[in-house]
């Protein structure tokens, strides 16, 4: 009888475990919407900043994105999951990939075929509502990316 308390023990240990690194390897709130924020500002900046700004813009982006490509080759892991101190492990989903692969495509091509003129009439800021859609659009599409391709 003492080796089988012992053993349930042992087994409840290892599931508290595995939910707690389960919690730790999940991405905070804060980065979805520090997404969506950067999605919608990116697009918004495009009715306040002159061409000037725009590049200005842009070139911080490309070495935020070098900066984070370099950390994460020279690391082995994502600069996020080293921060959080979790290594998270994914699985190739052959169906996630194709679920997002051809949404993505498909919602990427109606925005560049009809997204200017979604938001042309809608005043004097249509790149800042086209910005809050195109936030929600690729936060989501993160997301469900997140959430279909994480291995319980």
């Amino acid at each position: 009888m003492d080796d089988r308390l012992r053993a349930a023990e042992a087994l409840a240990g290892i599931d508290q475990h595995r939910d707690h690194a389960r919690r730790r390897a999940r991405l905070p709130w804060w980065a979805y919407a520090a997404m969506f924020v950067l999605v919608a500002a990116g697009s918004a900046a495009n009715d306040f900043v002159s061409l000037g700004g725009a590049k200005l813009i842009a070139l911080l982006i490309l070495i935020a994105f070098a900066a984070v490509l370099v950390a994460t080759f020279a690391t082995g892991s994502a600069p996020l999951s080293t921060l959080r101190g979790v290594q998270r492990r994914q699985s190739f989903i052959p169906r996630a990939f194709a679920v997002i692969a051809v949404l993505g495509g498909i919602l990427g091509w109606l925005v560049a075929r009809y997204g200017g003129d979604l938001t042309a009439h809608l005043g004097a800021y249509p790149n800042t509502v086209a910005g809050l859609i195109y936030g929600v659009v690729f936060t989501g599409l993160f997301a469900l990316s997140q959430r279909l391709s994480t291995t319980r």
